[in-house]
């Protein structure tokens, strides 16, 4: 009974911690996400992400011609989640992955191992939208990602995601709300 408390108390700081809310208070209001280098992948790395992509569409309808000009259409972007990590931002052109205004589309985040991609997070994680910001806090020494989908000229939905040792998982939700344009303010949601 000695050991059983101390281990109960570890198992409720833990899982406690786990649930704190993402600090929405430290997330700018305009995107930074702009400034990434573009990445450039050889033949056989984009030949066995094809394959990858194929099977984690997520529910984006891609068949037949309209995945070739999906894979056709990818840009990849270098994405610094942390020291040594050969990491892609892999965004869908136009076509089947991107939805009728434009803005919100597939986005897969992909760790190279030479010509072998790891999927670390895809549609079938709710892994859509277009890449807001970068966070300087972690999770298994990967950078967090919010990703924003466009709702209206006056709000978008933000999505907060921390990789867990396998993917990347989403741990909070906010809206980016306008009044007018020119204001602009975060209000996060309530788990």
């Amino acid at each position: 009974m000695r050991f059983r408390l101390p281990a109960l108390l570890l198992v409720f700081v833990c899982s406690a911690s786990a649930q704190t809310p993402p600090p929405w208070k430290d997330v700018s209001t305009a995107p930074v996400s702009r400034n990434l280098d573009p990445a450039t992948l050889s033949a056989a790395q984009r030949s066995s992400l094809a394959s990858l992509l194929r099977r984690h569409l997520g529910g984006w309808e891609c068949g037949g011609e309209d995945f070739r000009q999906l894979i056709e259409g990818l840009s990849f972007d270098q994405l610094p989640l942390a020291p040594g990590a050969n990491a892609v931002l892999v965004s869908s052109g136009s076509g089947c992955a991107r939805g009728g205004q434009g803005a919100n589309g597939a986005l897969w985040v992909v760790r190279f191992d030479g010509v072998h991609p790891v999927l670390l997070a895809g549609p079938d994680h709710q892994f859509s939208g277009w890449l807001y910001s970068m966070q300087p806090s972690s999770g298994h020494g990967y950078r967090d990602i919010i990703l924003g989908w466009h709702m209206s000229a006056a709000e978008a939905g933000l999505t907060w995601f921390r990789f867990d040792g396998k993917a990347y998982q989403p741990i909070g939700s906010a809206s980016l709300l306008s009044d007018d344009g020119e204001n602009l303010r975060i209000v996060p949601k309530q788990p």
